[in-house]
């Protein structure tokens, strides 16, 4: 992509605003760096969302060093701006920003679709932590129901996805895997968790697909079957 939107009041988001308490306007800049180099290398062949550099290049490339630019990506991470699966880095809240606009490309126009069908599940802007507190006490349980249920979605096209990779026929049964699904996710879970926080498990549970199924450790996930992969949690 040849530029992503950046909304002019990105600097009041919550998360961001105690980036920069903590570390200020390097690491502002770090973060919304991080974003153009994922950014830059999204195309219809890579829609991975991720940071391909590593702390050193990004290091010598702000002026910053190594050890501090690790410091602030192990933030990012903990605070829920940037997602971490075994050690790769990526921000799945991109794909909802993707806009049609952004390209000419057919194909990738089309993947921006789907993305856009399922962008509920996307890690979203932080309202004021207030109002988010006072927002996860209301959640309704018909509301986690119809979450649930989109976000099933979602994981389902990502690991058919994966499979399509590796050029494998997707030879799980969805009604099976969406109960299991629903087992995972059903009112004691959202009792101990908010929805957020169900958001980034989802994220990062599809973040863990593709990175075994693209990695050099792909053999074990190639004929792998949603019930295994979702019985062994290798994402938590």
């Amino acid at each position: 992509m040849k530029w992503v939107k950046h909304d002019t009041d990105a600097n009041q988001d919550a998360k961001l605003q105690n980036v920069m308490l903590d570390y200020g306007l390097e690491g502002y800049g770090l973060y919304w760096y991080c974003i153009e180099l994922i950014a830059g290398r999204v195309d219809k062949d890579n829609i991975t969302f991720e940071l391909e550099h590593d702390a050193r290049i990004i290091a010598r490339n702000t002026g910053s060093t190594a050890t501090k630019v690790e410091e602030m990506m192990r933030y990012f991470v903990d605070v829920g701006l940037f997602e971490n699966s075994s050690g790769v880095i990526t921000c799945m809240k991109l794909a909802s920003r993707l806009d049609k606009s952004m390209t000419s490309n057919a194909q990738m126009r089309e993947i921006i679709s789907n993305f856009k069908s399922h962008d509920s599940i996307m890690t979203q802007s932080e309202k004021p932590m207030q109002d988010k507190i006072r927002l996860d006490k209301n959640i309704k349980e018909k509301d986690n129901a119809t979450l649930v249920l989109q976000s099933f979605e979602f994981f389902w096209q990502c690991w058919s996805d994966c499979k399509k990779s590796l050029q494998v026929k997707n030879s799980s049964s969805k009604k099976t895997t969406l109960e299991k699904f629903k087992k995972m996710f059903n009112s004691s879970y959202f009792a101990k968790n908010t929805e957020q926080e169900f958001r980034d498990e989802i994220n990062l549970m599809c973040a863990y697909a593709k990175h075994n199924h693209v990695e050099a450790d792909f053999i074990p996930f190639k004929n792998m079957q949603t019930g295994k992969f979702l019985t062994n949690q290798g994402w938590k």
